[in-house]
């Protein structure tokens, strides 16, 4: 009984992952509304709201919509009981992640960098330095992200200098929405920590998930799939299909305070009583649209770790973030 409960939690996310039909609108300001478009003109897009009836919003506040009718590249105009469709080069070119030079892997990204630097002196002398960087881009209905963080700790005692932390991990995935709240994704996670002795760790993946939620402050995605984890560690290496389900959390209390939280969670396909997850917690404070604070708790849990390597490792970080990008 000990062990199905990993197989429960993977059920339990899966289980969400279904087809909704409603549209969405995306504002310029980054809030979003969901509903049912009624009506479109050049000028304003009405949409039918359960929660505040019918509104009209102009069409120079709103950055993208999601239909199962309309899109960026086809907009339909309502006028005088005539429809009719227009599709410009402008919107067919830029409606992808990979449009532009280089594939557009070096334009059109929003995110933030951080780090932060700790020390310490006396009997023993202790430094620690963490930094992350988190990208987005979206076009159309492709979304490309990125990730990646470091961590560093060496100490001094007696003369002798010591490296007791050396990791990294990243990842980077695409998502391409099938729906109005559905979308398919591909991933490729990686991961290396010198003191638990894993040379290297990578994880490509796919799968479906859905928009559980989403608010003008709020949203709540969720994914499931598979994986296949290829570890290389002290002791015999090993390749291992996973299935993968995951939960994805972002909240804006204020246009300065902001939550992300990101919970993935790897069952081992051929052996039920191997499992590991990855858990990161971000509160971000901006002082100016551009530098901030962020406080950042990870974990990461293996139940089944190389040679004498603990099983859980927890992580918590605080320093200075600067953001690139558009910013409303």
């Amino acid at each position: 009984m000990k062990h199905r409960y990993p197989i429960i939690l993977c059920l339990l996310l899966l289980s969400f992952v279904i087809v909704a039909r409603a549209d969405e609108i995306k504002l310029s300001n980054g809030d979003r509304i969901t509903g049912k478009i009624k009506e479109t003109s050049e000028q304003t897009v009405t949409i039918e709201t359960d929660y505040a009836g019918s509104l009209t919003i102009r069409r120079s506040a709103i950055s993208s919509i999601n239909s199962n009718n309309l899109t960026n590249a086809e907009i339909t105009e309502r006028q005088s009981g005539k429809s009719q469709t227009r599709k410009t080069n402008s919107e067919t070119k830029n409606n992808s992640v990979f449009s532009g030079p280089a594939f557009g892997l070096f334009a059109g990204w929003e995110g933030n960098g951080s780090v932060g630097f700790n020390y310490s002196s006396g009997n023993s002398n202790n430094s620690t330095l963490a930094t992350g960087i988190r990208a987005v881009k979206k076009a159309g209905g492709e979304t490309l992200s990125f990730y990646a963080r470091s961590l560093w700790t060496s100490t001094r005692s007696r003369g002798r200098t010591s490296t007791i932390q050396n990791a990294y991990w990243g990842g980077i995935r695409f998502d391409q929405n099938i729906g109005s709240n559905l979308f398919s994704f591909i991933s490729f996670d990686f991961e290396r920590d010198r003191p638990k002795k894993l040379s290297f760790r990578s994880v490509p993946g796919a799968g479906i998930g859905r928009h559980i939620l989403r608010k003008q402050h709020s949203e709540i995605d969720i994914i499931g799939g598979g994986a296949w984890n290829r570890t290389f560690q002290t002791g015999p290496n090993t390749d291992t299909p996973e299935i993968l389900s995951g939960l994805n959390v972002k909240h804006r209390f204020t246009p300065r305070l902001k939550f992300q939280k990101s919970f993935t969670f790897y069952q081992n396909a051929t052996d039920l009583n191997e499992y590991r997850f990855m858990l990161d917690a971000t509160l971000n404070i901006d002082v100016t649209k551009r530098v901030g604070f962020y406080i950042t708790a990870g974990d990461r849990f293996n139940n089944d770790p190389a040679g004498r390597s603990k099983k859980n490792d927890f992580l918590f970080t605080t320093g200075i973030k600067w953001s690139f990008g558009t910013k409303n």
